[in-house]
């Protein structure tokens, strides 16, 4: 087994975990916000289900899209410096995405509070 088979079995699970959990997270706890935002419940239910299928759908695809950027690892040091790197950039995706949902949410609801005054 190469350096590189090994680093993509080490990042593939990391990267889909780190995805699974946090979305499950953002869908769980942000579930209020949206239905602050739309106010009817199973409007806001599904809004939040189709947001959280995206989320992993782009996350996931991402992910696997960059395995083919990894560079050739020839020892442990590479390794570790490869898979770091690329779980650090799923990450940050993570935390931009994040935002910028918040950010657009959050335009919604300001435009159904100008609606209902």
């Amino acid at each position: 087994m190469t350096y590189n088979t090994l680093s993509y079995i080490i990042y593939l699970p990391i990267a889909i975990y780190i995805t699974v959990i946090v979305g499950y997270k953002l869908y769980k706890n942000g579930l209020v916000y949206v239905e602050s935002i739309f106010g009817e419940v199973k409007l806001a239910q599904a809004i939040n289900k189709i947001l959280l299928v995206g989320y992993y759908l782009t996350n996931v695809g991402y992910a696997i899209i960059t395995v083919k950027d990894f560079k050739h690892v020839s020892n442990v040091f590479e390794l570790l410096n490869e898979v770091s790197l690329r779980l650090a950039s799923i990450v940050l995706i993570l935390a931009a995405l994040h935002y910028i949902n918040i950010i657009v949410l959050s335009f919604g609801r300001k435009s159904s509070i100008i609606k209902i005054n």
